[in-house]
C-alpha cells in the first residue's frame, strides 16, 4: 500500500468532491483505496489517500487522466443525433427521458455519459443523469456538452487551461498541491467554488460576455468522478449539504459518509457544511460553504 496527503479547503465543495473522486479513481486503478480528512490544523486541512501498489496514488490518478481519452456512450438501437465515433451500449445508466430536448421533441446528445479510458482501464461518468432515485447535481447549462467540458478541462482550449498544461508543474512539486493551480478554463461543471458567480448580483452573465472563469481543472474533473456514486444532500433547489470524515474509510463507506457521516461516526469525527448554489435558476454554481453545527 502507498499513501499520500494533499491540502484541501473543506469550505470548497468542489475540492471535497474531488477528494472523493481521487478515492473512486484510485480504487478502480489500484484497488483497495481508502481515504479520510484531517482538520486538526484548521488552517491546513488535508485529505489522505491510500491504495494498492507502491506508487503515489495521487500521481497515478492524475497521470491516468492526462493519458485518457473521452469516449461518449449512447443507447443502442435508439436513433438520435449521436456524435460520430460514440459507442452504443445496451446497458444505459438512465431512462431515455433524460436525453430529451427541453421541448420534448427528439433527443439531445449534450447530456450523454462518457468513459475516460487509457485503452486498458476506464472510469464511467454519468452523474448528471437522473432516474436512479438520487438527485443529480447538474450545474452546467443545457446547451453545454458534458463530454466537451471534460475534454476542454483535460486538454485546454485556445488560451484556456487544462490538466495537461498544469501537470508538469504538479509533477515538479511532487503532486503535493493538485488543487492549487487555477486558471481560465474553456467551460466547467461548476463545482470549484473559486469560480462561483451569480448573474443576478453581477447584473450580467459572464457567459454572454465571454469571460473565462478561473478554477482548478483537476478539481472540476475529479469532482465529477467523485459524484458518480455519491450525492450531496439537497436542501431545496439552491442549497446542498455535505460532510467530511476523520476516519480512513474504504470507498463504499466514504460514499455514505458524504451525507450520512452521523450514522457512522461520533460527532467529533465528522463535520457538516452547507453550500449555496446561487439564485440564478439558469447558472447554478457551488458557492463557498458554511459549517453547520451538529450535536
Amino acid at each position: 500500500m502507498a499513501e499520500a496527503s494533499i491540502p484541501v479547503d473543506l469550505f470548497n465543495p468542489g475540492q471535497v468532491f474531488a477528494c472523493l473522486g481521487f478515492l473512486e479513481a484510485a480504487d478502480v486503478l489500484l484497488g483497495n483505496a481508502e481515504g479520510g480528512f484531517d482538520w486538526r490544523n484548521e488552517e491546513h486541512a488535508t485529505f489522505m489517500l491510500r491504495a494498492g501498489g507502491e506508487r503515489n496514488p495521487i500521481e497515478t490518478v492524475l497521470e491516468f487522466l492526462v493519458e485518457s481519452k473521452v469516449k461518449v456512450i449512447h443507447p443502442k438501437n435508439v436513433v438520435g443525433p449521436w456524435p460520430e465515433g460514440s459507442t452504443p451500449s445496451t446497458v444505459f445508466p438512465a431512462p431515455l427521458g433524460e436525453l430529451l430536448k427541453s421541448d420534448k421533441k427528439g433527443y439531445t446528445p449534450n447530456a450523454l455519459p462518457f468513459v475516460l479510458t487509457d485503452g486498458y482501464q476506464q472510469l464511467y461518468v454519468s452523474n448528471w443523469l437522473g432516474g436512479d432515485g438520487r438527485g443529480a447535481l447538474k450545474l452546467f447549462a443545457g446547451n453545454q456538452v458534458a463530454a466537451q467540458l471534460v475534454s476542454n478541462l483535460l486538454n485546454g482550449k485556445d488560451k484556456a487551461l487544462g490538466l495537461r498544461q498544469v501537470l508538469p508543474r504538479m509533477r515538479g512539486e511532487g503532486f503535493q498541491h493538485p488543487f492549487a493551480i487555477t486558471g481560465a478554463v474553456g467551460g466547467r461543471f461548476g463545482y470549484d467554488s473559486r469560480g462561483a458567480w451569480d448573474a443576478i448580483r453581477l447584473g450580467t452573465s459572464l457567459d454572454k460576455q465571454g469571460v473565462l472563469i478561473e478554477v482548478a481543472p483537476p478539481v472540476e474533473i475529479l469532482a465529477v468522478l467523485g459524484l458518480e456514486h455519491a450525492r450531496p444532500e439537497f436542501r431545496g433547489n439552491y442549497e446542498i449539504c455535505y460532510s467530511v470524515w476523520s476516519q480512513v474509510f474504504p470507498v463504499t463507506l466514504a460514499r455514505a459518509a458524504l451525507t450520512r457521516a452521523h450514522l457512522l461516526l461520533p460527532a467529533d469525527q465528522y463535520r457538516v457544511f452547507r453550500a449555496h448554489l446561487g439564485d440564478d435558476q439558469q447558472y447554478k454554481k457551488c458557492f463557498p460553504a458554511q459549517e453547520e453545527l451538529h450535536a
